[in-house]
């Protein structure tokens, strides 16, 4: 940023500590990649290895660069502030001032907080693009002429999220399409290892306001760590908000600070500034990773930032996955402290190596044939390490195979494999399955199963004429092996089972397939009730059939949920039985994924291609993955090996593949007691809806202000509270009667028992001692429950949809914010489900209509009437909305 009124320009201070120049050393050792300098090497490198050749200070560049910053060039402006606008100081600013910022979607510009301080600011600013010198003018010499420029305004009022200069010091706002239709938009990438120590930046900024100027020279970068690029570069007030691009023209980083090296040497010694061609550079900059900005946006996202929805709008504008943090990135980390910075939340996200758990399974086979084949093992090794799992069950392998395989991953990617075998006795040249893992992360052994089960697993379809009605041989021609997975914490006493699984072809009929998917089931229900497993239990691998054959019910009979996504050509699958006491938090589960790579690699895609393609020249079968993310235990004391109750907690994001939350659960004894405690403070009796609802109104407002105040110790400020209105709302819906009586003994359609249906992942929504949804409870534990989690649908994210934070954020959109029967009508719409996909033939949840409809204070029945909603016409939606004319006419 620089003063218009003269050159000064207000020092921004750096936010990393550059004392320590070694890549990465904000991570220490905790870090989900082993060796992150040797991962910098590899990935910044084009995935190929070597170095340059240098000669003395001679520099070259690949000519195609030139093109590529000249079109990126065109979608850099200057940002003019008009005077008399206060700066992000607090100050007024009587000559106004400049900045850079650069186009990164068709309607959203990035630059600095320092430059663009608050949605006034931004409104007044203008964003001046073409703003260079002539041709005529550079070739004749100095200019002596004002260059024109093409000017547009900006409307923060659609899009504005700012980060403080104290954090990460960016704006994003919204601008006319009008400008990226002209200019272009430079694309927005996660990659954490873009570029490396000694290589070239180029920086394309308006120094002090002045006519576009590019720094190509002496503009090596000096350190990088998880969040902060420092490099050295010819910058000046007015360049902040500048984009930073490696030598491949890929954007990098956010230009936001700069000082002189005489000046920093005061505050970090080990900074020279000299340069790796000797020479010693008079300037050092910082700039922002655009890595660490997406995990910033994400998790203002999950705290249920005000912003959240500009956050959503915004990270759909970014591409690639994040090396550093695995191919789930933030998803189920906690950011640490609420008063922290956030840079240093984001190193938390960074380091969350306890927090989660990340399996994939991989069919590989024809490693098999070419497990001596460089090249081959060097593309699957890229894919692993760059994926950054901690666990790989690979199918069709062999040990050779996967032995060649760890030792380029521990040679080359300086990452850290072990592996283990379902069949260890097996010839060289058989396929098999195995599991690879990383031993800074789990533990790994394989077990034996008992000798019964080892025997059903080795049954042929000839033994005893079984009646299968294709090719003959083993029901398991890969033997399903049986590993102990176990996370290596003195926090968290976690472990689970894993069976990499791998069926024979398609045209070996579904029969087979059937008897498998029994065998599992009955052999996981055996080890479980018989030889004392209870634990949670995954199995996953490459079936070659589709999920929706049937040839599997056995396992979600048995109480699995399939958590993978149907794969019709590939059958890559996954099923995980969860027991009732676990400490899986939440469950992600791959999609589709995108990269941006170098124009020489082996697996460049476009933004929009799936997982399959993405490795297509590497194998023709698709990986698939999934993250556990491990329940937070702070301030939990010893359990003694027990584990926390949790109540089937599923993260939502499991709808996105199709599948029920209502998933099967184990029945455990109980209490044996009624729902109606006669020592409740509850007054019960013979009462009505209404009756019961007047009586203990002020029982109620007792325990919805307790609700409110266990969710603000979470989201502070950010709290949008539980009313007596919402809850009111919701009680005529969904309280049981017998007989027209309140019943706290009440059973509910899908099998809940108390006054109020209590959901089955009740756990996920209020915490892990949350009451079983279907098993008897006081009613003083059901109210009190069930508030918490009206509260938390209130106010707790669980994804992004069409740019909407599910579910806090649809309280905040127009015509519903500030109304409160209308947010009542809007809370009781979410726990009926009107906003759940799988509850519409078409899959798509028609957001917009009916959000409208609530704003226009419309009757349900007709709101919903015109959907494809699966109730839509039926009674039941006159029914409620008669529930809610009552509850806001008489309980009000």
């Amino acid at each position: 940023m620089s003063n218009s009124s003269s050159n000064s320009a207000p020092q921004i201070d750096f936010k990393a500590d550059w004392n320590n120049l070694d890549p990465f050393n904000d991570l220490g050792a905790v870090a989900k990649v082993d060796n992150p300098r040797r991962m910098l090497d590899q990935f910044s490198n084009g995935l190929r290895g070597g170095a340059e050749k240098t000669v003395g200070r001679k520099e070259m560049i690949d000519a195609r660069l030139i093109s590529l910053l000249a079109k990126h060039s065109r979608a850099v402006c200057r940002v003019s502030v008009p005077a008399g606008e206060v700066d992000f100081r607090g100050q007024m600013a009587t000559g106004g001032w400049h900045g850079t910022g650069f186009l990164v979607a068709p309607n959203i510009l990035l630059t600095n907080h320092h430059v663009l301080n608050d949605e006034t600011v931004a409104s007044k600013a203008v964003a001046e693009f073409d703003y260079r010198t002539s041709e005529a003018d550079l070739l004749g010499g100095p200019p002596n002429s004002t260059p024109s420029a093409v000017h547009f305004k900006m409307t923060p009022e659609r899009l504005f999220i700012t980060s403080s200069f104290e954090d990460f010091d960016y704006t994003f706002v919204w601008i006319e399409s009008a400008a990226a239709e002209q200019f272009g938009t430079i694309q927005m990438t996660r990659g954490s290892f873009l570029i490396r120590q000694t290589e070239p930046t180029f920086i394309l900024h308006h120094p002090n306001g002045h006519p576009q100027k590019a720094s190509v020279d002496d503009t090596e970068l000096l350190s990088v760590n998880s969040s902060f690029l420092l490099y050295a570069a010819d910058t000046e007030g007015g360049s902040s908000g500048a984009p930073v691009f490696n030598k491949h023209g890929q954007l990098a980083g956010l230009h936001h600070a700069w000082w002189p090296i005489q000046s920093l040497r005061a505050k970090f010694p080990n900074l020279t500034g000299r340069l790796n061609d000797g020479n010693i550079t008079g300037h050092a900059n910082e700039g922002i990773k655009l890595a660490a900005m997406a995990i910033d946006l994400e998790r203002r996202i999950a705290m249920g930032d005000t912003k959240a929805r500009d956050a959503a709008t915004v990270l759909q504008a970014f591409d690639g996955s994040d090396t550093l943090t695995g191919m789930f990135g933030s998803l189920g980390r906690h950011s640490g402290e609420i008063t922290a910075p956030a840079y240093e939340k984001v190193v938390t996200v960074y380091q969350g190596r306890e927090q989660d758990i990340d399996v994939g399974a991989w069919n590989i086979e024809w490693l098999n044939r070419d497990y001596d084949n460089a090249d081959r093992l060097h593309r699957v090794a890229t894919v692993i390490s760059d994926l950054n799992l901690d666990i790989w069950a690979l199918s069709e392998v062999s040990v050779p195979a996967v032995d060649g395989l760890i030792k380029v991953l521990r040679d080359t990617f300086k990452q850290e494999f072990e592996a283990a075998y379902s069949e260890p006795g097996s010839s060289t040249g058989k396929q098999s399955t195995a599991i690879i893992w990383r031993p800074n992360v789990v533990e790994c052994t394989r077990e034996d199963w008992p000798e019964d089960l080892d025997a059903l697993f080795r049954s042929h379809s000839e033994d005893d004429d079984l009646p299968f009605e294709a090719v003959h041989g083993k029901i398991f021609n890969r033997y399903p092996g049986l590993f102990r997975i176990n996370l290596k914490s003195e926090e968290k006493d976690f472990g689970f089972y894993l069976v990499p699984l791998h069926l024979k072809a398609r045209k070996e009929g579904s029969l087979r397939r059937e008897m498998a998917s029994k065998a599992l089931s009955y052999a996981v229900d055996q080890m479980i009730q018989i030889h004392g497993k209870d634990s949670d239990w995954i199995i996953l691998g490459d079936v070659n059939a589709s999920l929706k054959s049937g040839d599997f019910d056995a396992l979600e009979e048995g109480g699995f949920t399939a958590l993978g996504a149907v794969d019709e050509n590939n059958g890559a699958f996954t099923y995980l039985k969860a027991p009732y006491k676990s400490l899986i938090d939440n469950i992600f589960v791959s999609d589709s994924m995108s990269r941006v790579a170098n124009a020489d690699d082996f697996y460049i895609i476009e933004t929009d291609r799936t997982v399959s393609r993405f490795v297509k020249e590497t194998s023709d079968h698709r990986p698939i993955a999934l993250r556990l993310s491990l329940a937070d235990l702070p301030n939990t004391p010893a359990r003694n090996g027990e584990r926390l109750s949790a109540d089937d907690a599923f993260h939502q994001m499991l709808a996105r593949a199709g599948l029920s939350p209502n998933s099967p659960r184990e029945t455990l004894p109980v209490p044996s007691y009624s729902c109606a405690d006669p020592t409740s403070d509850w007054l019960v009796g013979r009462r009505n809806k209404t009756q019961f609802f007047q009586d203990n109104r002020a029982r109620f407002i007792d325990e919805i202000t307790q609700a409110n105040a266990q969710m603000s110790n979470l989201v502070g400020a950010r709290l949008q509270p539980l009313t007596l209105t919402d809850v009111a709302v919701v009680y005529m819906a969904e309280a049981g009667l017998k007989g027209g009586i309140v019943d706290p003994d009440f059973v509910h359609s899908n099998g809940e028992i108390g006054l109020f249906p209590l959901p089955s992942r009740t756990s996920f929504w209020v915490g892990p001692h949350a009451p079983a949804h279907n098993q008897p409870m006081p009613l003083d534990v059901n109210i009190r429950t069930y508030l918490s989690y009206l509260c938390a649908l209130r106010n707790k994210v669980v994804k992004t949809v069409s740019n909407i934070p599910l579910y806090p954020g649809l309280f905040r959109e127009d015509g519903i914010a500030g109304h409160p029967d209308r947010e009542a009508k809007l809370l009781a719409g979410i726990v009926h489900g009107y906003f759940w996909s799988g509850n519409y033939a078409s899959r798509k949840v028609p957001f917009g209509h009916i959000l409208a409809g609530y704003a226009d204070d419309k009757p349900l029945d007709q709101i919903i009437a015109s959907t494809d909603y699966v109730h839509a016409g039926k009674p039941l939606m006159t029914n409620r909305q008669s529930n809610i004319d009552e509850a806001l006419f008489v309980l009000v």
